[in-house]
C-alpha cells in the first residue's frame, strides 16, 4: 500500500514522538523562496525611482541586514515549541486578539501568491507559447498542489530547487556582469528616495516574519535556537542580497518600463530559456510557502475546515486574483510592500518583547484567554504612529513629506509598539516573577 506523503495535521500542537528534522532546512528554504522575481523587482525599484546603482546597493545591504536579523528571530522565538507562528502568538495576544493579526497575515499572503502568479504566469506562458489564462492554471495547480501536501513535501522541494534556482541565478549573474559596462552613471538622488527603497528592501524581507516557526513547528524540542537563527539568517540574507543587486543593476540599464519578464529576456538573449525556468520556478519556491503559510494563518481564525482543503480554496482565490494583476505591476508592487511593513513593523516588536520575557511559549498559546489587552494596545497604537511617516501614492504623512517623500513608518511602528508593550506589560512581568517564586 502506497504510503499517504499528505500532512494530516491542521494547526494543532505536535507531539514530541512526530517531531523530526534539522535546522539547515530553514536555510534551503528560505534561500529557495526567495531566488525570485518579487526580490529582483525590490532591487529595479531604486534606479526606477532614480538612484544610482551604488545607493541602491547601499540600500539593499541595509535594509536585508536588518529585516533578515528580524525573521531570524522570530524564528529563534519559536524553536521546540511544536506550534506554527499564528498559533504561537496567541500566547501573546490571546485567541480572538490574535485574529486581526492572522486575518492580516492571510490576506499578505495571498497578496504575495498573486503577485508571484502573475509574474511567474507570464513566463510560463512565454516558455511554452500558451495563452496566459493556461499558463496561470498551470501555475496555480503545482503551486496548489504543494500547498495541499504540505509540511514534509514542501521542505523536500525546497531543498532540491535551491540547487537548481541557484544554478539558473549564476547564469543570469553571468550575464549582468557582461552588461556592467554599460550601466550609465548616475547623480545619487535625494534621501528621501533613498529612505523609500530602504522601506521595500525591509518590508519584502520582514513581510516574511509571521510565517517564521511555520517551517520549524516539526524540529524537535532539543534544538537548538542558536542554530535557527544563522540559518534562517543565512539563508534570507544570501538570496536576497543576490536577487536585489541583480535587480538594481537591471535597473540601472534603463530597463525599469519594461514588464518584469520582458526585463530578465532583453538580458539574457539567447538564454531567455533559462531564465524563464528560473522564473517559473521561482515563482512556484514562494508560493509552495506562500499559501501554506496562508492556510495555517486562515485556520488560526478558528474556521472549521480541514488544512489540505483549505490550502485549495486560498489557492484558487489566488489564482482568480492573478488574472487582473499585471497593469502598473511595478508601482502596485511598491504600494504593497509598503503597506505590509505598516503592520508587520510593530506586530515584530511585540511578539519579540514578549519573548524576551519567556512568554512565547506553547503552555500560554494552548491555555491562552480570548484577549491579552497590552499586546493588543500596543499593536495598535504601533499602527497608528505609522501613519505620520507613510509615503505611497495613496497616502502621504506630514513627517514624510518633511523627509522629501522618505518613508520611515515602519520604524516608527517598531519602536513606538515595543515602547508601549514595555510600558503596559511591567505589571504583569512583576506578577509573574511573584508567581515563578512561590513555586
Amino acid at each position: 500500500m502506497a504510503q499517504d506523503i499528505r500532512e494530516s495535521r491542521g494547526i494543532e500542537w505536535i507531539p514530541g514522538k512526530d517531531r523530526h528534522g534539522r535546522p539547515s532546512q530553514l536555510f534551503s528554504l528560505w534561500f529557495s523562496a526567495n531566488l525570485g522575481m518579487p526580490a529582483f523587482l525590490v532591487g529595479v525599484l531604486g534606479p526606477v525611482m532614480g538612484m544610482s546603482l551604488w545607493q541602491t546597493v547601499v540600500a539593499v545591504i541595509a535594509g536585508n541586514l536588518v529585516a533578515s536579523t528580524l525573521l531570524a528571530l522570530v524564528a529563534q522565538a519559536g524553536t521546540g515549541q511544536g506550534l506554527a507562528q499564528l498559533p504561537l502568538v496567541r500566547s501573546v495576544f490571546g485567541r480572538r486578539g490574535n485574529y486581526l493579526p492572522s486575518l492580516l497575515n492571510t490576506l499578505s499572503a495571498i497578496g504575495w501568491y498573486t503577485i508571484n502568479t502573475a509574474v511567474g504566469g507570464e513566463a510560463v506562458s512565454r516558455l511554452f507559447q500558451w495563452p496566459l489564462g493556461w499558463s496561470l492554471v498551470l501555475l496555480a495547480g503545482i503551486q496548489i498542489g504543494l500547498g495541499y501536501l504540505g509540511y514534509d513535501v514542501i521542505l523536500r522541494f525546497e531543498r532540491v530547487m535551491a540547487y537548481v534556482q541557484g544554478l539558473l541565478f549564476v547564469l543570469m549573474t553571468v550575464k549582468v556582469f557582461e552588461f556592467a559596462g554599460r550601466i550609465p552613471l548616475a547623480h545619487p538622488a535625494g534621501y528621501g528616495v533613498f529612505l523609500l527603497e530602504i522601506a521595500a528592501v525591509v518590508s519584502y524581507s520582514f513581510s516574511w516574519a509571521p510565517y517564521a516557526s511555520d517551517y520549524g513547528r516539526y524540529l524537535p524540542e532539543s534544538t537548538a535556537p542558536s542554530r535557527v537563527f544563522w540559518a534562517t539568517f543565512g539563508g534570507s540574507l544570501l538570496a536576497t542580497l543576490w536577487v536585489e543587486l541583480l535587480g538594481g543593476a537591471v535597473g540601472a540599464l534603463g530597463w525599469g518600463a519594461l514588464s518584469p519578464v520582458g526585463m530578465v529576456q532583453r538580458l539574457m538573449g539567447a538564454l531567455t530559456l533559462w531564465a524563464l525556468l528560473a522564473i517559473m520556478f521561482g515563482t512556484m519556491t514562494a508560493n509552495a510557502v506562500n499559501v501554506y503559510t496562508a492556510t495555517l494563518s486562515f485556520l488560526t481564525l478558528d474556521v472549521r475546515i480541514r488544512r489540505a482543503h483549505a490550502a485549495v480554496a486560498l489557492g484558487i482565490v489566488g489564482w482568480l486574483a492573478a488574472w487582473g494583476a499585471n497593469a502598473h505591476l511595478l508601482s502596485d508592487y511598491e504600494n504593497f510592500l509598503l503597506l505590509l511593513s505598516y503592520w508587520v513593523a510593530p506586530w515584530i516588536a511585540v511578539v519579540l518583547a514578549a519573548a524576551r520575557r519567556g512568554w512565547v511559549n506553547t503552555n500560554r498559546a494552548l491555555s491562552a484567554p480570548d484577549w491579552r489587552m497590552p499586546a493588543l494596545w500596543a499593536f495598535a497604537v504601533g499602527l497608528v504612529a505609522v501613519i505620520p511617516f507613510m509615503s505611497t501614492t495613496l497616502f502621504e504623512g506630514p513627517v514624510a513629506r518633511m523627509l522629501d517623500n522618505g518613508d520611515t513608518g515602519y520604524y516608527a511602528g517598531f519602536l513606538v509598539a515595543l515602547a508601549v508593550y514595555g510600558w503596559l506589560s511591567r505589571p504583569r512581568q512583576k506578577n509573574w516573577d511573584r508567581l515563578r517564586k512561590e513555586g
